[in-house]
Parts: structure tokens; sequence; C-alpha cells
């Protein structure tokens, strides 16, 4: 289905494309956007979709496969052959529950690198929509505003600074026993940024009617309330 497409049936009344509650949540990696979704969902009763997830998912079938981006063959029958799907909040690929698997940083760099190609981008994004508009939810990823739900009616750009969010993978890395050091997690952080928003298809950045939430000196909590306030005064919750 074409962009276009998407936009004419998101403004026909009589079309169930968009659903009326979407919350979509972008922002860069190791900004808080999981832990924040997964709280705003649980506080609002919405059910939350991790997009990221779903490209980790790729990213490690390709790992699993050794298959690279550039594999054109290779990775057209890689992507023909995995099966993707939402089980709960859990990911299952090939029939297989993957939870710590799709956290390492090897996943994450793959995801990232799978995630530019348009073939890889086109079988998750009617997944993604699917899954979004099956009840209330909370959406996070790099262009959940931008591209998946462009018409979602509520929109956050998370974000924070390159070292609080340094601090926390440190932190999140120290409390399952990997031995990591600042600047290299920080240099990391950077690159993965840069990779990003200047990535052809799709680049993260703030879609120009979405709401910025800085996390950089704020808790967790403060930032799922300020999240969980929009969300009340959009929805009338």
């Amino acid at each position: 289905m074409t962009e276009t497409a998407h936009h004419n049936q998101a403004n026909d009344p009589h079309t169930h494309l968009i659903g009326p509650r979407v919350i979509a949540i972008d922002g860069p990696a190791g900004a808080g956007k999981s832990s924040v979704s997964k709280a705003l969902a649980s506080s609002i009763d919405f059910i939350r979709l991790d997009t990221g997830a779903l490209y980790r998912a790729i990213g490690l079938g390709a790992l699993r496969a050794s298959v690279a981006p550039s594999d054109g063959d290779e990775l057209s029958s890689l992507l023909g052959s995995l099966e993707v799907r939402l089980e709960g909040t859990d990911i299952i690929l090939n029939g297989q529950r993957e939870i710590e698997s799709l956290r390492s940083p090897e996943v994450s760099r793959a995801a990232s690198d799978f995630a530019t190609l348009p073939s890889v981008r086109a079988k998750l994004l009617e997944l993604q929509r699917e899954i979004g508009l099956s009840s209330p939810c909370v959406v996070d990823g790099r262009d959940i505003g931008t591209v998946v739900f462009p018409d979602a009616p509520l929109k956050i750009y998370l974000t924070a600074s390159a070292d609080a969010r340094a601090e926390r993978r440190l932190a999140e890395l120290s409390g399952k026993g990997v031995i990591a050091d600042f600047e290299s997690t920080r240099a990391e952080i950077i690159a993965r940024d840069e990779q990003d928003m200047s990535r052809e298809i799709a680049p993260l950045k703030r879609a120009s009617d979405a709401h910025l939430v800085d996390a950089t000196e704020l808790t967790l909590d403060e930032v799922v309330e300020a999240c969980e306030r929009l969300a009340r005064a959009v929805f009338n919750l």
C-alpha cells in the first residue's frame, strides 16, 4: 500500500485503517522509549507495540543465517522464510520466543543496518499497522509518527543527551552482568544516532506535530507522568 493511499484511507471516515487511539513515540536509541511505553500503556490500559523489537528480530534472524544487508538474493529468501509475530508483548521468531536474544549490541546494530533496506521495511510496515490498529495502543520506534502512523492523534518525541543515554545503557548492561565502559558505549550511541538520522529511507526525525519530551534530567516516573498527561488530555481519559 502506498503512503498516499494510506493517507487517503486515514482521512476517510468509513475506513478503519487508522484507529482512534494510537500514541506514537519516536526517539533515539537509549532514550527510554521501551520503558516509558510499557509504563504508559499499563497506566492508561492500552496495548504496547515495540516496533524496534520487530526490526531486531529481522537482525537476529539474519545474524543466525549469516546473511548480510548486501546479500540481495539471500536476503530476499531469508525475508520470505522468516515468520515474525507478536504474542502478548513477546516477539516470536520462527516459532521461538525471543527476549534477551534481541537486546544484544550485535543484534541492535544489525537491526539498524537492515532497517535501511526497503525490502525489510516493506515486510514489517503492514505488520506494524495491523498490530497497532488491533486495539488502542502505544507504539514506539524510530519512524512511527512520520511513516507508520502519520495520522496518530498523539505523537511524542522522546529524547535525552548522549551522556544520559550512555549511563542508562551501562546500568542496563551491568544489571545483566555485562561489562562495558562509558566512552565506548557513548560512542556507539552517537554512531547509532548518525546512522538512524542520516539513512535515506524513513530517517529518525521529530514529526512536526510531535510533543518533545526531554528525559535527560527526569526520572522514569516523571517522563511517564508527562506522557500520561498528554494522553489523558488528547483522548479524554
